[in-house]
């Protein structure tokens, strides 16, 4: 079921991810045998306004993909467009990133004022204005200033996920990048944050790759899906409310273990 903040995206493309391939050497002791091919001629597209989900069990490789695509690490082979220009340093502002363990994904001794500035040094803002701005992007996840000079450890695990996205999102980007942003957190949690990040696509105009082996938070809050098997795409539903025709058995056995 969709939330209420569901919205249709618009058909412009945003970022096309073409025929990525990655491969990792095999290691038995000092020695090298072999390599692990983990992408197999990836592809994908994303729309504006959009929220792509990644569905897969661990070690399908949609992690890797992600890394990829953010910049985190580099393909073997293939290609990544921002409208329609190839992806390059200039562009990776342009996506923030939410990862699974909120808790090892910020410095443990950063207050949350600094955890949120941290993508924001260097940007000439004073002392005065860079703390309204972080103030702006606390209330925008559901925060407010109280929380500034909290450190992580005073935080629940749903009021630190909201600080890693109010961070991902202080660059003004076009994309978020959520790798099992929810997966970790109580589920009445869970969907508050789903519907936090459902919310904030429509007001920050946001578009989202969502990377998850839960096929309930797809439904939530995706538009369309992609079925993640040993590197490869084993199947592609671009309406999700098409989600019951799926016809792959690996796609069929995850729909069944939800279900």
């Amino acid at each position: 079921m969709k939330s209420q903040f569901y919205k249709k995206s618009s058909n412009e493309t945003l970022l096309k991810v073409k025929d990525i391939h990655k491969s990792f050497p095999i290691s038995k002791g000092i020695f090298t045998k072999g390599k692990q091919h983990v992408l197999k001629g990836v592809s994908l597209e994303l729309g504006e306004g959009q929220c792509l989900g990644i569905i897969g069990e661990s070690g399908s490789g949609k992690s890797t993909l992600g890394k990829i695509i953010v910049g985190l690490a580099k393909a073997d082979q293939g290609s990544i467009t921002f409208y329609g220009s190839r992806f390059g340093k200039d562009h990776r502002k342009k996506i923030g990133i939410v990862f699974q363990d909120y808790v090892s994904s910020v410095n443990p001794r950063m207050k949350v004022k600094q955890i949120i500035e941290e993508p924001l040094r260097g940007s000439g803002l004073s002392k005065k204005e860079m703390e309204q701005n972080i103030i702006v992007l606390l209330e925008k996840v559901g925060l407010n200033k109280e929380f500034l000079n909290r450190y992580p450890h005073e935080l629940s695990g749903g009021q630190l996920q909201r600080v890693c996205i109010a961070r991902a999102i202080s660059t003004n980007p076009k994309i978020l990048l959520l790798d099992e942003a929810v997966s970790s957190l109580d589920v009445s949690i869970q969907f508050q944050i789903l519907d936090l990040l459902i919310e904030l696509k429509e007001k920050e105009k946001l578009s989202y790759i969502f990377i998850t082996h839960d096929l309930l938070t797809v439904t939530y809050i995706c538009d369309k899906v992609l079925f993640f098997k040993d590197g490869e795409i084993v199947e592609q539903v671009d309406d999700i409310y098409e989600l019951k025709n799926i016809k792959n058995a690996y796609s069929k056995a995850l729909l069944e273990v939800c279900g």
